[in-house]
């Protein structure tokens, strides 16, 4: 199995974050890393600080809360001496999942649940994962990755799909979960990512097979204009993730899972075997076992309602890691 587990946590790794930039050319932000780097080195005993790491080109999925992530990793890998670049917002799971398979990028944030459903029913669209817990999906994962491909240690946060619809179609059909949903999707315009459709069993295709839903039609949009379509009653019900701020701000209803169709989501690297070194382990490793749903969740407050931008996010977070 070619899941790496987690490293010790070093002192070293956390001061480095403790002065996080964005791995650009501002001299006072590489002059700050490096002084900390050394001051780390000296405090767990070296005399010079390590090496750079390497090039390391970090990708991330079309929407804000995975480009936030993708910016985390990589500008904590910046502050540790990797050479990083990015490709945001690169498309949907069935795209960059080719990318980072032929070498395009090297890491970026991933799903628990969401990747293994993803590879296992690639060659079987039928297939579910067996998987039931966060720690059997990363063993799993081990099994599934293609080749030249691996995850590392989960962190503790959580980002699910969630069904989410205007109150005024909650209240007109009794909506409260998934199986109040089906009953009245004849009657529902839903909205979701164009791959939404296809997808099992979370999914338009899923919830027919599970629940003997038939929707009165299937919006595809892409998921800002999932949100922008509820706040403006376009659409009764969308696909949205947990995390999202437009869910409290905008009043919308989160439907309750009743049949367990979405599996556990927790947040990790997924990289190439390729790039992965100790130092790399350790800094992705020391990232995640700060990064919880609570946190995530502010994070993309920040994002979301305060318009501030995610690499601007991530890197006050790292600063803050003291």
């Amino acid at each position: 199995m070619n899941v790496r587990r987690a490293l010790p946590l070093l002192l070293a790794p956390l001061l480095v974050l403790a002065a996080a930039a964005c791995g650009g050319d501002d001299d006072d932000a590489d002059s700050a890393a490096t002084t900390a780097a050394g001051a780390a080195t000296t405090a767990a005993g070296g005399t010079e600080p390590a090496a750079a790491g390497g090039a390391i080109v970090v990708g991330s999925a079309n929407f804000p809360e995975n480009e936030l992530l993708a910016q985390i990793y990589g500008q904590a890998l910046a502050a540790a001496g990797f050479d990083v670049s990015y490709q945001m917002s690169i498309g949907s799971r069935e795209v960059y999942i080719q990318a980072i398979e032929g070498a395009e990028i090297d890491l970026l944030p991933e799903y628990t649940g969401s990747l293994l459903s993803f590879l296992v029913q690639r060659d079987d669209p039928n297939a579910l994962p067996t998987a039931t817990t966060v720690d059997e999906q990363v063993t799993e994962l081990g099994t599934v990755l293609p080749a030249g491909l691996e995850v590392l240690t989960p962190s503790t946060a959580e980002d699910k799909d969630v069904i989410v619809c205007t109150s005024d179609a909650a209240e007109a059909h009794d909506l409260t979960d998934l199986s109040s949903l089906a009953a009245a999707s004849a009657e529902i315009t839903i909205a979701g990512p164009p791959e939404f459709e296809t997808r099992s069993p979370f999914g338009i295709k899923g919830f027919k097979d599970v629940y003997g839903a038939e929707f009165k039609e299937f919006v595809p949009l892409q998921i800002g204009a999932v949100a922008d379509a509820l706040k403006a009653g376009q659409v009764d019900c969308g696909n949205l993730f947990s995390t999202n701020s437009v869910i409290t701000t905008s009043g919308l209803v989160t439907l309750d899972d009743d049949k367990n169709a979405v599996p556990f989501e927790a947040v990790l690297p997924l990289v190439r075997t390729a790039v992965v070194t100790p130092e790399l382990t350790t800094v992705l490793d020391n990232v995640n076992r700060q990064l919880d749903t609570e946190v995530l969740k502010e994070l993309m407050v920040k994002v979301e309602v305060d318009a501030a931008a995610p690499d601007v996010v991530a890197k006050d977070w790292l600063a803050s890691l003291q």
